[in-house]
């Protein structure tokens, strides 16, 4: 059985990246995931230039991506609440709400992985 799966390996690493890919693709129509691209674009210009070790730039720009991946997240949840129920619905308007919730505490986890980075010197 395991060597089915290792002959099977390439082709499926092949699909889930295409799936991948679609989903990223979807995720450029939306606004606010284009933002958040642009801001890793802007602090990976501003951390090029920063004189701080590389340690801290690698976790700063982990931080960073904790947003572009909540919004992903958010997006999904938004999407399939749309599906289910595309009438108003308000447990529906809750889940929404609180995808929208995550992707504000990933930004609120950026600023402090920040302040902490700026205060450790």
């Amino acid at each position: 059985m395991f060597k089915n799966d290792l002959r099977n390996f390439p082709g499926r690493a092949v699909r889930a990246l295409g799936f991948s890919g679609r989903g990223l693709k979807g995720a450029f129509l939306e606004e606010s995931f284009r933002l958040e691209v642009w801001g890793l674009v802007l602090l990976g210009a501003v951390l090029a230039a920063c004189p701080w070790p590389m340690w801290k730039k690698a976790a700063l720009a982990s931080a960073y991506l904790l947003i572009p991946l909540a919004e992903l997240f958010n997006s999904a949840l938004e999407d399939l609440c749309d599906l289910v129920s595309p009438d108003y619905h308000h447990l529906a308007g809750r889940a929404k709400d609180k995808g929208s919730a995550a992707v504000l505490l990933a930004m609120l986890v950026n600023v402090l992985a920040l302040l902490a980075l700026w205060l450790a010197d």
